[in-house]
C-alpha cells in the first residue's frame, strides 16, 4: 500500500527531480549546441560519401582526402564551419527578438525601484521558458536582467546609466570571446597544413636512395602530399576567415541594436525616492546648487573663452595685416628692383642691338659704295673698250679701203711700172694706220707683193 509522502520530503524530491531534468536539459543544449558534435558529425559524413564512392571527384579526393593530415585539416575545418553555423543561427534568431519589450511599457512619471523585483521575477520566469524550449538566452534579455539585478540590490537606479555602459562593454568581450574555438582553428588549420609540408618533404627525402636514382616516383609522391596539405589548409583558413568576418560584423550590429532597446527600456523607468530623514532632498538640493553653480561657471568660462577668442581673433587679425602690409610692400620692393633690373638689362641689350645693328648697316653702305665705285670704273673702262672698239672697226673700214687703194695703185704700177716707188709709199701708208690704232693689236692684212711684182713682172 503506497503512503503519500510528507510535503517537505515532497517538495525535496520535486526540487531534485528539477534540478535533474535542468541538468539533463543542459546537457542536452550544450551536446545540440556543440561545434565538435556538428563537426565531426559533418566530417564523417563527408568522408564517408567519399569512402562509399559518392563522391569520386580526383581533385575533392586529391586535396581532402589524399593523406592522414588532410584528414584532420578536413575535420577541423568542418568543426569551425559548424561553429560558425551556430553562431549565425544564434545571431539571427536574437535579431528577430531584439526589438520585443520584454518589461512593458513605462508608465506616466515612472516606477518605484521597489517594483523591480517583480520585473526581475518575469524575466527570470521568461528566461527560464526560453531554457526548457532549448532556446539559449540572447544579448538583450541577460542585459536587462543585469541591470534589473543592480537595481533589486542597491535599491536605487542612480547608477543605472554607468552600468548599461559596463554590460554593453562585457557584451562586447564576451562576444569576441565566443570566437575563441573558430580562432584556434583558423591557427591551426595552417599548422596542420605545414606540418604535411614537413612529412611530405621527409618522405621525399627518405625516398631518395643513390641506387634508384632512375626511379622517382616515390620522391615525387611525397612533394605531392607536401604542397598538397600545405595548399588545402591555406584554402580552407581563407574560408573561415572570411566566414568569421561576416559573423563578426553582423554580431556587432546586434550589440548596437540591444543596446539601443536596453536603453528605450530602462531609461526613466525607476523613479528617485526620497529618505525619511530628508537625505536624498539635501543631497538633491546640493546637486541642484552644484548644477547650477557649475552652468554659471560654464557660461562664465564661455563668456571668457569667447572674449579670449575675439581678443585672439583680432591679434590674429591684426597681425595678418601687419604681416600682409609688410609682405606687400616688400613683394613690390622686390617686384621694382627686379623690373629695374630688367629694364637696365633689355636697354642695355637694345642699345648693344641698335649699334651693332648701324655698324651692320655702315659696313654695308660701305661696302655698297666700294662697289659702286668699282663699277663705275668697269663702267668706264668698258665704255673706253667700246671706244678703242669703235676705232678698231674704224680702222678696219680704212684698211680695207686702202687695201683696195692699194690694189688698185698696184694695178697701176704694174702698168706704169713704178713698183718700188709704190712699195715705199706703201710702208708709210702702213706705218700711219699703226700710229692711228694706239697700241691696239692689230694683224695687218699682209700684201703679197711677190705676188703683185710677179703679176706686175707678168704684166
Amino acid at each position: 500500500m503506497w503512503v503519500r509522502p510528507p510535503a517537505p520530503v515532497a517538495r525535496a524530491n520535486a526540487r531534485l527531480g528539477g534540478i535533474r531534468v535542468s541538468k539533463i536539459n543542459a546537457l542536452s543544449t550544450l551536446l545540440l549546441r556543440s561545434p565538435i558534435v556538428w563537426g565531426g558529425a559533418l566530417a564523417f559524413c563527408f568522408f564517408a560519401l567519399i569512402h562509399g564512392g559518392v563522391i569520386a571527384d580526383a581533385n575533392v579526393i586529391r586535396y581532402l582526402a589524399g593523406h592522414w593530415v588532410e584528414y584532420v585539416e578536413t575535420a577541423m575545418f568542418c568543426v569551425g564551419l559548424a561553429a560558425l553555423a551556430i553562431k549565425w543561427i544564434d545571431v539571427e534568431r536574437q535579431r528577430k527578438r531584439v526589438g520585443d519589450d520584454l518589461l512593458g511599457p513605462i508608465p506616466e512619471g515612472g516606477q518605484p525601484a521597489a517594483e523591480a523585483v517583480s520585473l526581475a521575477g518575469a524575466l527570470a520566469d521568461a528566461r527560464d521558458e526560453a531554457s526548457a524550449a532549448g532556446r539559449p538566452v540572447g544579448y538583450l534579455e541577460r542585459r536587462l536582467a543585469e541591470a534589473l539585478d543592480l537595481v533589486v540590490r542597491t535599491g536605487s537606479a542612480d547608477t543605472l546609466e554607468g552600468h548599461l555602459k559596463y554590460l554593453s562593454d562585457l557584451d562586447a568581450a564576451r562576444a569576441a570571446q565566443s570566437y575563441g574555438l573558430v580562432r584556434f582553428v583558423i591557427w591551426a588549420v595552417p599548422i596542420m597544413g605545414f606540418l604535411g609540408t614537413v612529412i611530405g618533404i621527409t618522405e621525399a627525402i627518405a625516398q631518395l636512395s643513390p641506387t634508384q636514382l632512375d626511379n622517382i616516383s616515390g620522391v615525387v609522391a611525397g612533394l605531392g602530399v607536401a604542397f598538397d596539405t600545405t595548399a588545402t589548409a591555406l584554402a580552407l583558413s581563407m574560408v573561415l576567415m572570411f566566414l568569421q568576418f561576416v559573423i563578426d560584423r553582423r554580431e556587432q550590429a546586434l550589440l548596437g541594436d540591444v543596446d539601443a532597446s536596453a536603453w528605450a527600456a530602462l531609461a526613466g523607468r525607476f523613479q528617485m525616492e526620497e529618505g525619511a530623514d530628508g537625505t536624498a532632498l539635501a543631497m538633491a538640493r546640493l546637486g541642484d546648487a552644484v548644477g547650477r553653480n557649475s552652468m554659471r561657471l560654464l557660461e562664465a568660462q564661455e563668456q571668457s573663452w569667447r572674449a579670449l577668442e575675439q581678443s585672439a581673433a583680432g591679434s590674429i587679425h591684426r597681425v595678418f595685416e601687419e604681416t600682409a602690409d609688410r609682405l606687400q610692400v616688400s613683394l613690390a620692393r622686390s617686384l621694382d628692383e627686379t623690373l629695374g633690373r630688367w629694364t637696365d638689362s633689355l636697354v642695355q641689350a637694345q642699345s648693344h642691338l641698335s649699334s651693332a645693328r648701324e655698324d651692320r648697316w655702315a659696313r654695308a653702305a660701305d661696302a655698297l659704295t666700294t662697289a659702286m665705285r668699282s663699277f663705275e670704273q668697269h663702267q668706264k673702262t668698258l665704255a673706253g673698250q667700246a671706244e678703242l672698239l669703235a676705232r678698231v672697226v674704224d680702222a678696219t673700214r680704212d684698211v680695207a679701203a686702202l687695201e683696195r687703194s692699194l690694189e688698185s695703185n698696184l694695178a697701176t704700177l704694174a702698168d706704169s711700172g713704178r713698183f718700188e716707188q709704190t712699195i715705199a709709199t706703201l710702208s708709210a701708208a702702213v706705218q700711219l694706220l699703226a700710229a692711228r690704232a694706239q697700241d691696239t693689236v692689230v694683224e695687218p692684212r699682209r700684201v703679197d707683193l711677190h705676188g703683185v711684182q710677179r703679176s706686175g713682172k707678168a704684166a
